[in-house]
């Protein structure tokens, strides 16, 4: 059955005889001379075609993943890449999607003719009827609060329309693989996809990290620094955990939104500004607005598309397709694949999974490790006694602890009468929390930190800030061994 073939070489006379002899076939070849070229037309809801192949390496993680999507939403799509060992591709060490192959540059015309035409037959076989095709949904199905069932062409409309999306999920469901789907699909897939974790440092280095400095501006700033956003022109950047963010930061990041553009920290001159924002939370900001930690008018700048991610205990459904294909993803060249049983099966669907896809990962990447499920099971099983003893809130967890820690303490309550008395009360909130952490991790601050989802610096940094710590003898916090 004649299909259509893209070729990408920057020198086209490589794919001069592979080109003939397609035609002579029937076949369609489109040929084209960069990676970037051929992505944008591979995005294209109207491309027909059914196999490519890459007579360059891809060295970029971004077209890697920007190919790995599209052959997602194209199941049938098959990939050849032709590399050089030396040189190597940005797949090295990782197992790509099942339709992609990479052979080496130096196979023969006649080999590579046969490579193209078993591909070919692989996508029509894949491809089956087009009616199929035609039942796929265009619309996400949405309720008040946004869209939470995705189809690929919501996705796609998205991801053209460049503008500012709001993402809200648990951690671990995925906000920042959701991010780059959006990215990929969108016009600037081939430019600069940055992220910037606002809960992960102190305030002050956020703002030195998006904004930059220059030379002189601050103790150690030896020398001048472009901010992310200034790095990400003509791209992408997540702000994630956007809802722990600092107020005082937030009036300066909408300020930027609004004039598109940013003045480095101890500098006079303006950056005009080209960058896509997408931010991600697991709070409730609508909460925050109202008891005044995030601002309204940031809200309402970066929301305008809402996209709500459900908990993976509400898609059970995806949660055996994806500890499959999370089993594929984690697998090293000549490994066998792990079976998955029915009571394993069966037990992962009694789990509430409160890590949602990030524990369901580390799950799968340990089986692929022990190689055998009885060493996990006995652990599963314990977790699902845990978790049916423990009520899972429905609303983001940091939303919902606000309510138990004011009924835990009341004697706190009726003493907020200033905004000096919550910041108080908020420390010490911070203050026991971190130490609960310590105290459940036996006093081990990299398990405390990894605990709370903080890096290890951040962490540091509040231990001495809220004074669980001195600046020089940290000996007030036992050292582990």
């Amino acid at each position: 059955m004649p299909s259509t073939i893209v070729l990408v070489a920057d020198q086209q006379e490589l794919h001069a005889p592979l080109t003939r002899r397609l035609e002579d076939q029937s076949h369609s070849v489109f040929v084209v001379k960069d990676i970037p070229e051929a992505l944008l037309y591979l995005r294209d809801p109207a491309c027909t075609a059914s196999v490519v192949v890459f007579h360059m390496v891809l060295r970029r993680q971004q077209d890697a993943f920007t190919l790995t999507e599209i052959c997602s939403f194209r199941p049938y799509l098959q990939v050849i890449l032709l590399a050089d060992k030396a040189r190597g591709t940005v797949f090295d060490g990782q197992t790509p999607h099942a339709n992609i192959r990479i052979l080496h540059r130096s196979i023969g015309p006649q080999e590579l003719l046969h490579v193209v035409q078993d591909a070919v037959g692989a996508a029509d076989a894949q491809m089956g009827s087009k009616e199929e095709d035609s039942e796929v949904d265009l619309d996400a199905e949405a309720d008040e609060n946004g869209p939470t069932v995705f189809t690929t062409p919501f996705l796609m409309r998205v991801g053209m329309a460049d503008v500012p999306v709001l993402l809200h999920g648990e951690t671990g469901v995925g906000k920042e693989v959701m991010a780059r789907r959006l990215c990929a699909y969108s016009p600037r897939a081939n430019k600069p996809f940055l992220k910037l974790n606002c809960a992960a440092l102190p305030s002050e280095l956020v703002e030195s990290e998006l904004f930059g400095y220059e030379k002189g501006a601050f103790t150690g700033a030896a020398v001048d620094k472009p901010g992310k956003f200034e790095i990400a022109q003509g791209g992408t950047i997540l702000l994630d955990e956007i809802g722990d963010m600092d107020i005082r930061l937030q009036a300066k990041l909408l300020q930027v939104l609004q004039d598109g553009e940013v003045q480095p920290l101890g500098s006079r001159k303006t950056v005009k500004l080209n960058v896509r924002v997408l931010a991600a939370t697991h709070r409730d900001l609508r909460r925050a607005i109202e008891v005044g930690t995030f601002r309204e008018d940031l809200y309402y700048r970066l929301n305008v598309v809402n996209i709500i991610i459900p908990p993976l205990r509400e898609r059970r459904d995806e949660i055996i397709p994806l500890a499959e294909k999370l089993l594929k993803r984690h697998m090293r060249p000549g490994m066998v694949e792990p079976v998955l049983s029915e009571p394993f099966k069966e037990l992962m669907l009694q789990y509430d999974w409160p890590g949602n896809v990030r524990e369901l990962e580390n799950l799968m990447r340990r089986l692929l490790v022990y190689q055998s499920e009885k060493m996990i099971f006995g652990d599963l099983e314990r977790a699902i006694e845990h978790s049916r003893t423990k009520a899972r809130p429905v609303l983001p967890v940091a939303v919902e602890t606000a309510e138990p820690v004011a009924a835990a303490a009341p004697q706190v309550a009726p003493a907020i009468a200033s905004i000096t008395d919550l910041a108080e009360v908020a420390r010490q909130a911070e203050a026991k929390l971190l130490l609960e952490a310590l105290e459940h991790t036996h006093w081990n601050r990299r398990q405390a930190a990894a605990r709370l989802n903080l890096d290890y610096k951040a962490f540091l940094y509040k231990l001495q800030k809220l004074g669980l710590v001195g600046k020089k003898d940290k000996t007030t916090v036992p050292q582990t061994v």
